[in-house]
Parts: structure tokens; C-alpha cells; sequence
């Protein structure tokens, strides 16, 4: 139970009683009055973690997995991330609270929280900017350039397309359930329209040869190293499958969660693939060989000169309209993960005003971490105004989050040895070898994103993104360690909201831990002929 003021109080002191505390647990939960058992695997899972199910259960494994590949929209993000690439807690929290000792543990989760709820805001913030610039392209080559928008119209096109998914992300979990299914089918659709548009429209002047796609380079960007600028270009394909491990965000709120969450993430990767390669090579074979001339485009937006050439003027508003739109899609779903970043930080008392935060509306969702959620990226949204450069930093600071956040664990993990497999697990060999894989790969990327675009930077120039993440980690790091207020004085890291019950009865810690250990020992022993999700639960 969340006091009405500030953190838990110390005296255990609250404004109801402890018989209402527990009943509200046990109703939270699914428990009747005077049970032992909880009705739900994923709740007794969640349970033995120390949390009570606040969220509704209403999403699928192909919800899940609606979740974590629609995050990373493959087609709208390589057309997005072209802006940048051609011209130059929630999970982890808890994760670290799995793996730190307690000494270091408060510290640990406060910083990964921190991180990841910035690195999704920012990943979010980034991509409605991203659908922002297709939007003003597709209205200039509609007025055939009369109209060409400036950085206050961007920003308005910023703001309104903030408050759209804003209310898309509104609603109840049974309805994003619906929308995260549409939107699988959506950027599908996509997809295959982009992929044959351009294949059966482009000119044939404008056809490049397989040699000059798969053998040829062009160093484009201000760095003239050509072996620097090939390391660069790892950044395109990190900004646009970023995203996919947001169906950890959505865990609370999906069935059988333990097996269809890692699941999702492993088969929207593997999609990824397959539909990414479809693209990037699409693309490739009909943008035409004069790569300065779309990177220098007056439109902002290659791949709308790239659609514009191939197209013409319908053929490519048409495209690009479609593209928009599965943007937005894209959106709303980093939304629905920022949101629940942001709940979760504030459930366990992280965030300033996190009693505010952390209230559910009438329809379990948690519109007000939403509202935050969108305000922040307003805010982020204000370096458009500065310059292209201080925008595009955003790009950066979203993976720099991320990464930092996604770092902690694994190293906390192979630092202090405190791991329990769970049910989705590779085996002591390969978990160890990926752990390790993982974070020289994420510490490699993080330091790329350090850099700015240009060798010898001015202030015009600079990469941003340090600025931003350094200003959050001094906040972070003072705001935990301010004497008397700070959240060295009522921070613990996750919050136990089972614990009110597992106190008032202890023969449900017995069950938790019974059932858990016992639904892992069946998982281990026999294959699962109901695929990840179990056909009863996710309808495989």
C-alpha cells in the first residue's frame, strides 16, 4: 500500500488499517478472503518476487509479441533512422535486485531505474521525431515544395503527434491487446507494400547493380577514416531493433509471461531478420548511386527523395503516408513501454512525486505515468529548436540508456554471482558466453554514441547526448545522496506489495515457493507440445 505522502513511513504507520492492507492485497491478487492458493501461475511467480499483480492480464504471446516487434517497426525505423545514419525501473531493476548484494543493492536498482526509464523516454522521443520529419516531407512533396516546414512547425507536428499516441496509449489493457494485434498485421502490411512498391515502381535508371549493393563503399560522413565510418554505421541497425526487449515492460500484463516474454523477443528478432534484410537491400537497389544528393536533400528525409525518384509525386505520398502512419504504430507501443518503465520506478518509490505516479485509474492502467511520460519528451523534444544536431542526439541518448541499464545486471551477475536460472534458460555454458558477449558489444556501442558527427566539433556540432545523460546521472547520483530527503533515506530498491499478505499467512510463501520450483522442474524435464505460451493460455 502507497502512502498518501512521500515514502513508506518508518513507524509502519498509514491511513488505513492493517486488516484493509491485506484484504486489498488479497483482492489484488485474485485471493478470496481466508484462501491459501493464488489462482494464477504468473501471479505466484510474481508473488515470489515480492510483488502483488496490479495490471490486468490481458495480453497474449502474439500480443507480446506485437509488443516487442511493432516496438522496433522495421520498416518506418530504417526510413527514420536514415536522418542521422546517411549524413554522418521496470525489468532491470529488478533484475539487479536479483543480483546484488544487499549492501549495494538500493544504489544499484535507483541507477538502472533511472537509466532505463530515460533510455525509453528517449527512444520514444526519438521516433515520434523521427515520424515527424516523414510527416513534413510528405507534405512538401504534396505542395510540391511550396510548403516546407521549419523547426516550429516540426515542433508543433512533435507536440500533436505526442498527444495522439498519448491517447492511443490510454486505454484499457484489453484494448491494447487488440491494438498490439493490429499492429503486427499493420507493419507486416507495410512491409510488403514497401518491399514491392519500390521493386516494381523504381525506374530502371535508377536500379543500382548487385555489385555496387553488396561490394561497394562510400565513406558519406565527416569522419574520413574509413575504418571509423564502417564502426559508425553499426549505429543505424542498433537505433532500429532497439525496442524489441520492451515486452519485458508488458510482463505484469501478459499470461504464462515466464516463457511467452523471452519467446516474443526471440522470434521478433528472428522476424527482424528476415524483414529488415528485405528492406535494407530494397532500398539499396533502388535509391540510385548519387548518395551525396539524397543525404543533402531539401526535404530533411532521404528515403523521401529516395520514394519521391522511384515513385513520383502520388506514388510516394502514398508510401510515405502508409509509412507515417505504421510509425505511429511504433510509437504508441514505445509508449506503452516508457509508461510502464515509469510505473514501475514509481511503484517502488523512485521518482519524485512517485505517490502521484504510481495511481491507477478505474481501468487498471496507469494514465498518469503516461502523462509523464509524454511531458519529459516535450521537453526533450525543445533541442529541435537548438539545432538538427542537438536533436539527433536523442537518437544517441535513447541506446546509451538503454545499454546502461541492460549493462548493470549482467555484470552484476557475473560481479557477485548471485544468479537463479528461470524457466527460459540456455544452459550455464552459453548464458555465461552471451553475459559476457553482451556486455563488451553494449560497452563498444555505448562508447560510438559518445562521439559526435564531426571530427572537431563547435558548439553547432556537438553531440548532445553526454550533456543529457550527464545532467540525468547528476541528478540521479545527488538527488539519492541529498542529505536528509535524498533516496539514501527511503530507498530499498523493489518494493515487497505481496508482503502484507505472505505476513498475515504464511502458508502462502510455503505455496509460492512450492509451485514455482515445481513448475520449473516440469519445464526442465519434459518438452512443452503446447509451444512457448501453452495453447490454453495464449491460443497457439
Amino acid at each position: 500500500m502507497v502512502p498518501t505522502k512521500g515514502p513508506y513511513p518508518e513507524d509502519g504507520s498509514s491511513s488505513i488499517t492493517r486488516d484493509e492492507k491485506i484484504l486489498k492485497s488479497r483482492e489484488a491478487i485474485g485471493m478470496e478472503e481466508g484462501a491459501t492458493d493464488i489462482i494464477n501461475s504468473d501471479d505466484e511467480l510474481l508473488a515470489s518476487l515480492g510483488y502483488r499483480a496490479e495490471l490486468k492480464r490481458e495480453f497474449s504471446y502474439f500480443t507480446v509479441f506485437g509488443q516487442s516487434f511493432g516496438a522496433m517497426g522495421i520498416a518506418p525505423a530504417i526510413a527514420e533512422s536514415m536522418i542521422f545514419s546517411l549524413g554522418s525501473g521496470g525489468p532491470p531493476g529488478m533484475w539487479v535486485a536479483q543480483l546484488t548484494p544487499p549492501k549495494s543493492r538500493a544504489f544499484c536498482c535507483w541507477l538502472a531505474g533511472y537509466m532505463n526509464v530515460l533510455g525509453y523516454i528517449s527512444i520514444y522521443a526519438s521516433t515520434i521525431y523521427a515520424a515527424t520529419l516523414i510527416l513534413g516531407a510528405t507534405c512538401s512533396i504534396g505542395t510540391d515544395m511550396e510548403y516546407v516546414p521549419n523547426k516550429y512547425h516540426n515542433y508543433g507536428m512533435f507536440a500533436a503527434t505526442t498527444f495522439l499516441t498519448f491517447l492511443m496509449t490510454c486505454v484499457t489493457t484489453e484494448t491494447l491487446h487488440k491494438l498490439n494485434m493490429s499492429y503486427i498485421f499493420i507493419q507486416l502490411a507495410m512491409l510488403l507494400s514497401f518491399i514491392i512498391a519500390f521493386a516494381a515502381g523504381t525506374p530502371s535508371e535508377l536500379k543500382n547493380s548487385s555489385s555496387f549493393v553488396f561490394s561497394e563503399f562510400q565513406n558519406t560522413g565527416f569522419w574520413k577514416n574509413d575504418g571509423w565510418a564502417f564502426m559508425m554505421c553499426f549505429l543505424t541497425p542498433v537505433w532500429v531493433v532497439s525496442g524489441f526487449e520492451s515486452a519485458a515492460a508488458i510482463a505484469e500484463e501478459a499470461s504464462n509471461a515466464a516463457k511467452a516474454v523471452p519467446f516474443a523477443m526471440v522470434s521478433s528478432l528472428v522476424t527482424a531478420l528476415v524483414t529488415g534484410w528485405g528492406v535494407i537491400v530494397t532500398i539499396a537497389f533502388c535509391m540510385g548511386s548519387d548518395v551525396i544528393a539524397i543525404v543533402e536533400t531539401e526535404l530533411g528525409q532521404p528515403l523521401a527523395q529516395i520514394a519521391f525518384n522511384s515513385l513520383g509525386k502520388k506514388g510516394s505520398v502514398a508510401i510515405l503516408v502508409f509509412l507515417w502512419a505504421s510509425s505511429i504504430c511504433n510509437c504508441s507501443i514505445l509508449m506503452v513501454a516508457a509508461s510502464r518503465e515509469t510505473f514501475a520506478l514509481a511503484r517502488d518509490h523512485g521518482l519524485p512525486f512517485s505517490g502521484f505516479l504510481r495511481v491507477l485509474q478505474k481501468n487498471k492502467t496507469p494514465a498518469r505515468a503516461v502523462g509523464f511520460v509524454a511531458l519529459i519528451t516535450l521537453l526533450e523534444g525543445l533541442l529541435m529548436l537548438v539545432n538538427t544536431i542537438a536533436i539527433n542526439s536523442l537518437f544517441n541518448l535513447a541506446i546509451m540508456g538503454l545499454y546502461f541499464a541492460y549493462c548493470m545486471p549482467l555484470i552484476a551477475r557475473l560481479w557477485f554471482g548471485y544468479f537463479k536460472p528461470g524457466v527460459w534458460y540456455m544452459g550455464d555454458t552459453l548464458s555465461l558466453i552471451f553475459s559476457v558477449y553482451s556486455i563488451i558489444w553494449m560497452t563498444f556501442i555505448f562508447t560510438l554514441l559518445l562521439f559526435p558527427s564531426y571530427p572537431n566539433p563547435n558548439a553547432q556540432e556537438m553531440n548532445y547526448a553526454i550533456v543529457v545523460l550527464g545532467a540525468v546521472l547528476l541528478f540521479c547520483v545527488s538527488y539519492y545522496y541529498f542529505p536528509k530527503y535524498g533516496g539514501k533515506t527511503f530507498f530499498t530498491g523493489p518494493v515487497r506489495t505481496i508482503d502484507d499478505v505472505v505476513v498475515e499467512n504464511s502458508e502462502v510463501s510455503t505455496n509460492l515457493a512450492r509451485k514455482t520450483a515445481k513448475e520449473r522442474e516440469a519445464d526442465t524435464s519434459e518438452p512443452d507440445s503446447k509451444g512457448p505460451g501453452g495453447a490454453k493460455e495464449i491460443g497457439l
